[in-house]
């Protein structure tokens, strides 16, 4: 894979924008590259860590994999933030509810049970509740909430988008695991 970068702006915010250029066999509707920005002050800084832009890439070709667009991710955490580093709470519950759901996600991926759909699925964790998203007017779309709840009552909820939910299973569980890495719920 050939990498090239460029500056831009993403919302008033000076960036970086690394193409993340696909072999000849991976290239359809015209996609020849998957971009990651990264925002300029965050260069060097420890801000972004390696992995966030490996998460960032995972994230952006599933999205455009489920036609769901850009998600910018690394600006959108920066602006939110107001370029500090992602706000973790390195407590135990903190860490034991990310393990956690990362290990839901690994025990699907081994067992290879279908995701659980709508309703509830147990386990040593505790409880993974799937169900339908709601629009800002209390709607209900057609997209997925996935939330995690554990046994001393934690709980970590991550959005799901219709069009994810459809790929493949790896795909899917993919996404998954890169919004708990980003999610700063706890």
């Amino acid at each position: 894979m050939t990498i090239t970068y460029d500056q831009t702006l993403q919302q008033g915010t000076p960036c970086i924008r690394l193409y993340f250029h696909l072999p000849l066999a991976c290239q359809s509707n015209g996609v020849r590259s998957i971009p990651i920005l990264v925002p300029d002050a965050c260069l060097g800084t420890g801000i972004i860590q390696t992995q966030f832009i490996f998460y960032a890439l995972i994230e952006e070709i599933i999205g455009w994999l489920a036609c769901v667009g850009p998600k910018h991710t690394l600006v959108r955490l920066y602006l939110n933030n107001n370029g500090e580093p992602l706000p973790r709470s390195y407590s135990s519950g903190w860490v034991r509810l990310h393990n956690s759901f990362a290990l839901f996600i690994t025990s699907l991926r081994q067992s290879h049970h279908q995701f659980p759909g709508l309703g509830q699925m147990s386990g040593n964790f505790g409880v993974i509740e799937v169900t339908q998203a709601r629009s800002s007017s209390e709607e209900i779309s057609a997209d997925y909430i996935v939330t995690m709840t554990l046994g001393n009552g934690q709980r970590m909820r991550v959005f799901l988008p219709r069009s994810v939910a459809q790929l493949p299973q790896d795909w899917m569980l993919d996404w998954l695991e890169v919004q708990n890495e980003f999610s700063t719920q706890a």
